[in-house]
């Protein structure tokens, strides 16, 4: 198992953990560029892992999550007019980026760490 990949996974949680206010959508832009295809190199390293079983689905739903709320943030900036709902979406995405990341960290963990005698 690759521990480089499982830190990268572990930074790109700690990013998205940092938008947790309405007004960090106007800096997710920016600052969420290239966290999906992190996920996704992270994703392809772990691809010989066998715990959790679901990993690789747990990291495509990681990365759709990130990049549906990418999606929401560059419409935030582009229309005014439905900037409520981009908030709405952005938070719902950035939520289940979130659970996914740190849902498949903490089996990562729990798979790979030995039991304590």
């Amino acid at each position: 198992m690759s521990t480089a990949a499982i830190a990268a996974l572990r930074e790109v949680h700690d990013l998205i953990v940092t938008f947790d206010d309405p007004s960090s959508i106007r800096r997710a832009a920016d600052e969420l560029d290239g966290a999906a295809d992190k996920v996704v190199a992270c994703a392809a390293e772990l691809v010989d892992v066998t715990e959790p079983e679901d990993l690789q689905l747990r990291l495509s739903f990681a990365v759709k999550a990130i990049r549906a709320a990418e999606k929401a943030a560059r419409a935030h900036r582009r229309n005014p007019l439905t900037r409520p709902l981009s908030h709405a979406r952005f938070a719902l995405h950035m939520g289940g980026a979130r659970g996914w990341l740190q849902g498949t960290l903490e089996k990562l963990d729990a798979a790979h760490t030995p039991p304590s005698s």
